[in-house]
């Protein structure tokens, strides 16, 4: 239920809460942050909760709203709703009356002094009464999905428990690392359970951006920082540490390291780890997250406290303890899988590790249940981790010995029309025209599962419904008013397997940002490339060259922001700070660029509105860096950004979406099969085009992702047009994302050394549309 109502709180429809305790009742309201700092509540200082934890407290937060504390809920790092005490509740303690003129007149205005959660009552002589819980408090641990208000038959799918593990089928079978539950990672030595506490660690702290607590028992702090880069940039483990590694390599493990330097991960290496310090410690780590202790050694070591069979009980005794007193998640190694030293630990969830090659099994077992499901998994061992297997046929595969296992209360059963073993699974719906709200109706995909035949799924669907023919089909898919913006956001939540980013999660826009009027744009340039050469000779060859994919590359490439947007009004000097440094993303207020070579486009663009400073998307400002950097022989001046709404980025949000269209790209080429290209082609361009436009695509509205990916694709046509002229080609033409006109052999041309075009149809090679001479007609 508080998904939903946190939902209505976003949306701008606050909720009333009650609780009733020890004869009280305690009122709150759940309103959205926006509308609680309107009414005058500062929630700079104000207790914050994840909404997975909230749903077990909420009776607690209620009363502490109540009693004039607001209680934050957020999703990871983003707040999302607060609990602030309901103006119409009884006046049970003094309080002011909000004053009905305001703006927020429905929402109790905050007290000179905060009161402060109500203190423990004194206990009474004699032992402290033990504290019962109704079975409903346990019922809010399992997000069961529930149906809509607006639209009864529209399924909402439930948010997951726990903390992503960073490998999808894992997280299928574990409902994520929740909290206070205790996890063992068995496995034999070198079979490499170390690096499934590794991922779970960098998702957690890297893409989450919460607490970790990294306790790493006869591993350095080296050893786990060499892990992470190499599985997140990815680049070989052996190498990395050897620092055997290529000048490309080294730029991504520089930008990785410093991506790392900003995670809250914290690695306690001490040669006296034991299980009494990690307990100690884990309360100094404010807003932690997760533990994890890497790991826990069979042979008795007496340099390593956390070795041999007694200390290795107790400290299982411990960490399980910890799990349970501090509500969060802990996830242990163990470096063997023998089965009797497993069981007689007797812990919460087990998952036994074992490998063969470049294939991994991973068997999770609950007490009381047994085996539960097999996994199986990538092992890339070259990058120090583990990963899906993309053509799995399934999140997860029961293993042969189990043929019934329970099934957990949080995995999604195939059929939901009937509770047999064997009713016959459910049909795929049908189509229907999309809703004018779709935010408001979020459709299950079966797509979730399959993401890799998500598109031939949905072409041979079409093709089906219009009696094969193709051109119907290709209107239902692409078409005005077809199915692509809803089924590339389907995909897009299908690919998100190491993000916990919440992209329906809208920040505050700043002012450049912000349309004056509905039908005019906001104020940020993005520098399209229009450009034609103003003296052409006559009866000169011309390559009319086409850029594949363009926008499609972009997607793949853009650094976009995914924290907060926070706003430097001086903004920054070193523009090492943006793209693949410490890498900003947003937009910048930047002076206009000397340019002295009428040959070639002009890097802020042909037909710019003004001659003074301009707001650009970051990715524009690294197409002018790159301009003037010696590489590009210095063609002007470094950008001076006078002004800066950025936060730090990603460019990894849209690469398992990107890598699903592609492959569906490419094959449909190989297969002349024009349908799929043309709607594969209509899923990235829609996408882009309505990011900033929430009456086509309410599920994403971020307009400075827009800007930044437009102008990632008008840099890279420019950088293409400049590297050309480099190499002895004439620039006839450049114009908008894939249009480069030349003069001369486009494909003997060489840049240091290196041919510099490949012709074809990837998204890093290039091909010609035809060729034609100046003056023809």
């Amino acid at each position: 239920m508080l998904p939903q109502l946190v939902k209505a709180a976003v949306e701008g429809r606050p909720t009333p809460l009650t609780r009733k305790s020890e004869g009280r009742e305690y009122r709150a309201l759940l309103a959205s942050p926006q509308a609680a700092e309107e009414a005058g509540w500062d929630l700079a200082a104000a207790a914050s909760w994840p909404t997975a934890a909230a749903r077990g407290k909420l009776g607690e937060l209620i009363q502490y709203a109540a009693t004039g504390s607001p209680q934050v809920l957020r999703r990871h790092s983003t707040p999302v709703a607060v609990l602030i005490p309901d103006a119409h509740a009884p006046a049970t303690d003094p309080s002011p009356t909000p004053d009905p003129t305001t703006p927020a007149a429905t929402l109790q205005q905050p007290h000179a002094t905060p009161a402060k959660p109500p203190a423990p009552a004194t206990p009474a002589a004699g032992p402290a009464p033990r504290r019962l819980a109704p079975l409903s408090d346990a019922l809010t641990t399992f997000p069961t999905p529930t149906t809509g208000t607006e639209n009864p038959d529209t399924e909402v799918v439930p948010a997951m428990p726990g903390l992503p593990t960073g490998l999808a089928v894992l997280d299928q079978a574990l409902g994520g690392l929740q909290p206070g539950r205790f996890y063992l990672v068995a496995g034999a030595p070198g079979a490499g359970a170390s690096l499934i506490a590794t991922t779970a660690a960098r998702t957690t702290a890297l893409t989450g951006n919460l607490p970790v607590l990294y306790a790493a028992s006869g591993l350095t702090s080296g050893d786990v920082a060499a892990r992470a880069i190499a599985a997140h940039t990815p680049v070989d483990y052996r190498r990395l540490r050897a620092g055997n590694l290529t000048a490309d390599e080294r730029r991504a493990v520089t930008g990785t390291t410093q991506l790392l330097a900003s995670a809250p991960l914290f690695i306690d290496d001490g040669a006296d780890l034991d299980a009494e310090a990690i307990v100690s410690t884990a309360p100094d780590v404010d807003g932690l997250a997760l533990v994890v202790v890497d790991r826990l050694q069979t042979v008795h070591n007496p340099r390593l406290p956390l070795s041999g069979p007694t200390a290795i009980a107790d400290a299982v005794q411990a960490l399980a303890h910890l799990a349970r007193t501090r509500h969060l998640p802990v996830l242990a190694v163990l470096d063997t899988d023998d089965p009797r030293t497993v069981a007689a630990l007797d812990t919460d969830i087990t998952l036994t590790l074992t490998r063969t090659s470049d294939q991994a099994h991973l068997a999770v077992a609950e007490r009381d249940f047994g085996t539960l499901a097999t996994l199986h998994l990538h092992a890339d061992l070259l990058c120090a981790r583990f990963t899906d297997i993309p053509t799995s046929p399934g999140p997860t595969q029961v293993a042969a010995h189990q043929p019934s296992p329970p099934a957990m209360p949080f995995i999604k059963t195939p059929d939901r029309s009937s509770t047999s073993p064997t009713a016959a699974p459910a049909q795929t719906p049908s189509r229907e025209t999309p809703t004018k709200n779709p935010a408001r109706q979020r459709r299950v995909s079966p797509a979730k599962a399959a993401p890799a035949t998500f598109v031939s799924d949905r072409v041979a669907q079409a093709l089906a419904e219009h009696g094969g023919d193709t051109d119907a089909a290709l209107n239902a898919l692409a078409g005005d008013g077809g199915s692509a913006i809803p089924d590339v956001m389907e995909l897009f939540e299908a690919t998100r397997v190491e993000t916990n980013y919440e992209h329906t999660t809208y920040p505050k826009l700043p002012e450049p940002l912000i349309r004056k009027r509905q039908d005019q744009a906001d104020d940020v340039w993005e520098a399209r490339p229009k450009f034609t050469h103003p003296v052409v000779p006559e009866g000169v060859e011309i390559t009319h060259l086409d850029v594949n994919a363009a926008y499609l590359a972009a997607l793949q490439s853009a650094h976009l922001p995914v924290r907060t947007i926070t706003h430097n009004p001086d903004g920054f000097e070193d523009l090492s700070n943006y793209g693949k440094g410490i890498d900003y993303a947003g937009i910048c207020l930047v002076d206009p660029i000397e340019w002295d070579h009428p040959d070639l486009p002009h890097p802020l663009g042909d037909d710019r509105e003004t001659s003074g400073p301009l707001w650009v998307p970051t990715s524009t400002v690294l197409g002018v860096r790159d301009l003037a950097s010696p590489s590009y022989g210095e063609l002007c001046e470094p950008p001076v950004i006078r002004e800066a709404y950025v936060a730090k980025g990603s460019a990894a949000l849209f690469k398992g979406l990107v890598q699903v269209l592609n492959t569906a790209r490419m094959r449909a080429i190989e297969d002349g099969d024009t349908l799929t290209k043309a709607y594969v082609a209509a899923m990235y361009a829609k996408l882009i085009s309505t990011m900033g436009d929430s009456r086509k695509n309410h599920e994403l509205k971020r307009p400075d992702w827009q800007h930044i990916i437009r102008g990632q694709a008008f840099a890279n046509l420019r950088r293409k047009a400049v590297r050309a002229y480099q190499a002895g080609l004439g620039v006839v033409h450049v114009g908008g994302v894939d249009e480069l006109h030349v003069t001369g052999d486009a494909w003997a041309a060489q840049r240091n050394g290196k041919p510099l075009f490949s012709q074809g149809f990837a998204l890093n090679q290039i091909k010609a549309k035809r060729v034609s001479r100046k003056g023809e007609r």
